[in-house]
């Protein structure tokens, strides 16, 4: 009988305990090592993700700083132009000598080509002179015969270009730099039927300049006009056209589809390049700027490709596109997660281009680069390292089995070795694993094995610290997000209870005096629009000089005294009273006030009518009694010189001196039944009656005398007007007094124009000539009585008129420019509105 003994049980136990055991870890290893296989593939694609987000990075930072420096150059050739005399030979050899290489498609759809040329870096350099001309205009090297006035945007290359205007309000250390200007390219446009912009080669491009431009001045401070170059936007498009995140070489076309590009946009938000030429910035061919793509688009709009994207209106598309902007603004970069209006998953890295265009404000960025990925194409490595790693388990799992059959006649040491080796470190792994799941992050695993275990245990070390980052990573972020709600919050309850209830304009401005906030009423009365922001204050109220210069000069205490001042102004040929006040703001950062602007015109010009009325009414109570005193005198003379020149008759030169003296008299007679009529002008017979039968009376009488005076007359009266309480026989003595002396500053013929509309308050009339105009400095004084300018008359049929006016309740405005003719305004309420006329 077969008897076992204690080697064998010893032997059969250590055999049964060691390959239980060995069995046992098997499986255990297989199931922990297929889950250590998920959760490592997990953060290896975590730690690609933030790999390839810091290469990312470091490239957007490095083209912004191309950007920059690219911009600051050009800012140089700017000024370096400026100190050359405007001449066609040296304007062509600047154009010569600043080339540039592009690196661009040509050839056909079918057989693209890529070539390389080296093309002008300006499309145009231009030299203005302080009116507005262009005196001599360079494109593509070659003189341009055809010169414009770019005073006028409409005679401007893209028909609404502004730049004359602003820049020749610079300083003479300044250079203005525009947005990027040009045609609009629509999706149809670039792609003609085709699926991607990377498969055609010959439909439209976008064509556009960034427009730099110096002032000059001599040394007495006088404008000798401005040096205009513009940047051909080609070159711009270098800087990101040929960028693939994913490859390493750059691509003269980047696959747009695939999600890795990479683009350029503006301080604005827009995009200024991009593979999509229907994404770009772009005016229509009006001159009218392209709407951007918001929410509201419609979906046939969006299918055709026919408005450009703003990123500050993008964010329906992903909340992190305005984001992008806002941190470019204010100078930081970063790495965002992104989904793109066609659904694509991606990883962009963006950098602010710090240069900044001077008169545009200080600090100013001019925008932003943007590199994208999508990041499946980073995936790649972590999943071919999980299929490794899956093998890798598979063929340990089967080598334990065999292991388990060998190890059977080897169980003493070596099953114990082996075991030890197996399980200590796995348990130790199985235990940094459970405290980072109960949140110890700072979990480390100690392994001094050099197989796969070890290589196990440093990469889950690997994982644990970065885990640990990205923990005080999301940290700090979430502490700014709180931070940056607060602020929020409080600015927007700051606005809604302060700002938009009040009806005085506000701006709040902190101590380098820059606008941090402004209300809507300081909107309307400065006519801006109200944008987010902060801006210097002598940007924001770079139209208003005045209010500008009057805040400057005030004293260094005026926000501790409350100080407040007027500002006489004049804008469109009407003159405007503006109230300034400087407050002390109770929080916010050491400096910081508040700017009261109150538009005090019409108050200011309802004492001045009074004051006008009182000193008219004293005249013509003085005019009377003169009259009547010199009257009667002037009679009794009259009667004897009379006399005299009757006994006379043998003596003709004494009569003709006689004969004179009488003219004189009758003149001064004629003068004295003037200021009489004046002094004693009745007060209108008031009726109901119908405004516009006595305009077309008046006109009726004048018409033909326009035609003597070769003076074209154009009429716009509305068909009927609204019938009111007036006196037509005074009206159109008042109507014939301004046409008379319409007709009188145009001797060499010209256009009176008589135009009327009917507002809710009251009938507006405009009699406009195109005379010599009168000089601002004597415009107050043309409704003053004995003033005139032509040389003859009394110089009172302006003040018997303006009287007229106002005994109806109106009042009458002057806007008028030397050589450019003269407008009267007239305006009669309608506080007793009856019927329509019919």
């Amino acid at each position: 009988m077969f008897k076992l003994n204690l080697h064998r049980k010893v032997l059969i136990a250590f055999i049964g305990l060691a390959l239980l055991p060995l069995a046992l870890l098997a499986l255990y290893a297989g199931q922990h090592l297929s889950f250590m296989e998920s959760f490592l593939r997990e953060k290896t694609t975590e730690a690609l993700d933030a790999q390839v987000a810091r290469a990312l990075k470091l490239r957007s930072e490095m083209v912004a700083k191309e950007v920059d420096d690219f911009l600051r150059a050009v800012e140089e050739d700017v000024r370096d132009l400026a100190l050359l005399p405007p001449s066609p030979e040296l304007y062509k050899q600047f154009s010569r000598q600043h080339r540039r290489s592009i690196w661009y498609r040509t050839g056909t759809d079918e057989n693209p080509e890529e070539r390389r040329e080296k093309v002008p870096l300006y499309a145009e350099l231009a030299w203005v002179d302080p009116d507005g001309r262009e005196r001599l205009r360079i494109g593509g090297d070659e003189v341009v015969d055809e010169l414009r006035d770019v005073s006028e945007p409409a005679n401007t290359t893209y028909l609404s270009e502004n730049y004359f205007q602003i820049a020749r309000h610079m300083p003479p250390d300044v250079v203005y730099t525009t947005s990027l200007t040009g045609w609009h390219v629509s999706k149809e446009e670039q792609l003609d039927g085709a699926s991607s912009p990377e498969k055609v080669v010959e439909r439209a491009r976008y064509q556009g300049v960034i427009r730099f431009i110096k002032t000059v001045y001599d040394e007495e401070g006088n404008m000798l006009g401005m040096v205009v170059v513009s940047l051909d936007h080609r070159h711009l498009m270098e800087f990101t056209q040929h960028i693939a995140p994913t490859e390493d070489r750059s691509v003269v076309f980047p696959l747009h589809d695939s999600g890795n590009y990479a683009f350029m946009f503006d301080n604005e938000g827009w995009i200024i390049t991009h593979p999509r030429y229907w994404n770009i910035r772009g005016v229509d061919r009006s001159g009218q700027l392209v709407p951007p793509y918001t929410a509201a688009s419609s979906p046939e709009l969006v299918q055709k490709g026919i408005i450009p994207i703003n990123l500050y209106y993008a964010g329906f598309v992903d909340p992190n596109y305005p984001a992008v902007a806002r941190a470019v603004l204010e100078g930081r970069g970063g790495v965002m997660d992104i989904t793109t209006e066609d659904g694509i998953k991606k990883i962009i890295a963006f950098a602010p281009v710090y240069y900044f265009g001077a008169g545009q404000g200080s600090p100013w960025i001019f925008g932003g680069i943007i590199i994208a990925t999508e990041v499946r194409q980073f995936h790649k490595p972590a999943i071919e390292t999980s299929r490794v790693i899956r093998q890798e388990i598979t063929d340990f799992i089967g080598s334990s089995w065999i292991v388990i059959v060998v190890t059977t006649v080897i169980v003493v040491f070596a099953a114990y070795r082996l075991s030890h080796s197996i399980t200590g470190p796995l348990l130790q792994l199985t235990a940094g694993t459970r405290n980072m799941a109960k949140g110890n992050l700072k979990t480390r695993v100690a392994v001094d094995s050099k197989d796969e275990v070890g290589d196990l245990a440093v990469s889950f070390n690997a994982m644990a610290r970065e885990l640990d980052d990205r923990r005080l990573r999301l940290l700090q972020t979430l502490k700014a997000l709180r931070r940056s709600r607060r602020e929020i919050l409080q600015e927007r309850n700051f606005k809604e209870t302060v700002f938009e209830n009040i009806e005085t304009g506000i701006l709040t401005l902190d101590g380098s005096r820059t606008v941090t906030s402004v209300n809507t009423p300081a909107c309307r009365i400065l006519g801006t629009e109200q944008e987010g922001g902060k801006y210097p204050l002598k940007d924001f109220l770079r139209d208003w000089p005045e209010i500008f210069g009057a805040i400057a000069e005030a004293p260094p205490d005026a926000v501790q005294e409350h100080w407040s001042t007027y500002v006489p102004l004049e804008r469109q040929g009407r003159g405007l009273t503006f109230r300034i006040a400087l407050l002390p703001l109770s929080y916010g950062d050491e400096g910081s006030c508040i700017l009261a602007v109150e538009d005090l015109t019409e108050r200011v010009n309802m004492r001045k009518q009074m004051a006008r009325m009182e000193r008219l009414a004293s005249l013509g109570r003085l005019a009377a009694g003169v009259a009547h005193e010199i009257r009667n005198p002037l009679t009794g003379v009259n009667l004897l010189l009379d006399d005299l020149h009757d006994r006379l008759l043998a003596n003709p030169a004494d009569r003709e001196l006689i004969q004179k003296a009488l003219g004189e008299i009758e003149r001064l007679e004629e003068l004295v039944g003037e200021l009489l009529n004046f002094a004693s002008l009745p007060q209108p017979r008031l009726q109901p009656g119908d405004l516009g039968d006595v305009l077309r009376d008046t006109l009726f009488l004048v018409r033909r005398q326009c035609h003597k005076c070769g003076v074209s007359l154009e009429e716009d009266l509305p068909a009927s007007f609204p019938t009111f309480d007036l006196d037509p026989d005074k009206l159109k003595q008042a109507f014939l007094n301004l046409f008379t002396n319409a007709l009188d500053a145009m001797p060499q013929g010209g256009n009176l124009h008589v135009g009327a509309d009917i507002l809710e308050e009251g009938v507006q009339i405009e009699i406009q000539d195109t005379g010599e105009g009168i000089p601002q400095e004597n415009v107050p004084l043309i409704f003053e009585p004995f003033y005139t300018s032509k040389g003859h008359g009394t110089g009172l049929g302006l003040s018997i008129t303006h009287s007229i006016i106002s005994n109806h309740g109106g009042r009458i405005e002057v806007r008028s420019q030397s050589g450019r003719g003269t407008s009267m305004l007239l305006w009669f309420p309608l506080p007793h509105l009856m019927q329509r006329g019919p």
